[in-house]
């Protein structure tokens, strides 16, 4: 309990006799594990999200002393506006990503679940990233029936705008997403 206190989510028991005792080293083992789990989805978020936040203010930083002191036409004004937009847009998505952290931590995020439409939710995604994939002049098709499913919705729709921004981002001009 010691190690484990000092946070070595490697301890563990094997404690055999009398049956109490064996039934207090399986749980104490488990806790172990999803402690460890835990920790390491910390700290794995807190670089990633250190890394990421940091990028978007120093885009932010730089568009905003442009604007300020650039001799720009109103076409580059409008571009550097819509970046600045962007990457604090990005900023807020990081926010709520540490929100949801919280959430994991305390498990609430996973009690918040209901039925919803993930056919419904991938649409939505290629409605909300339209102006992206048609400046690329993407030829984007989804097939296939609604699909019902049992889950945590904003979780999802994280993954599904993920993996759609993904698909456009690395996809050639002209090309395919399907």
């Amino acid at each position: 309990t010691n190690q484990l206190a000092s946070g070595d989510f490697s301890a563990r028991l094997d404690l055999k006799h009398p049956p109490e005792m064996a039934e207090l080293s399986d749980s104490f083992n488990r806790m172990a594990t999803k402690l460890g789990s835990t920790e390491l989805l910390r700290s794995d978020f807190v670089n990633n999200f250190s890394h990421e936040f940091k990028t978007p203010i120093v885009s932010i930083r730089g568009f905003a002393q442009m604007l300020k002191y650039g001799d720009l036409t109103e076409s580059q004004r409008n571009e550097y506006l819509d970046i600045v937009i962007a990457e604090s847009t990005r900023l807020s998505g990081l926010a709520t990503n540490v929100l949801n952290l919280t959430k994991v931590e305390n498990q609430t995020i996973l009690t918040e679940q209901a039925w919803f439409n993930v056919s419904e939710q991938i649409r939505d995604v290629v409605v909300l990233l339209q102006q992206k994939w048609e400046e690329k002049q993407l030829d984007v098709t989804i097939d296939g029936d609604d699909v019902l499913l049992f889950g945590n919705a904003e979780l999802l729709g994280q993954v599904w705008r993920n993996l759609f921004d993904n698909a456009v981002k690395f996809s050639p001009v002209g090309g395919q997403v399907r």
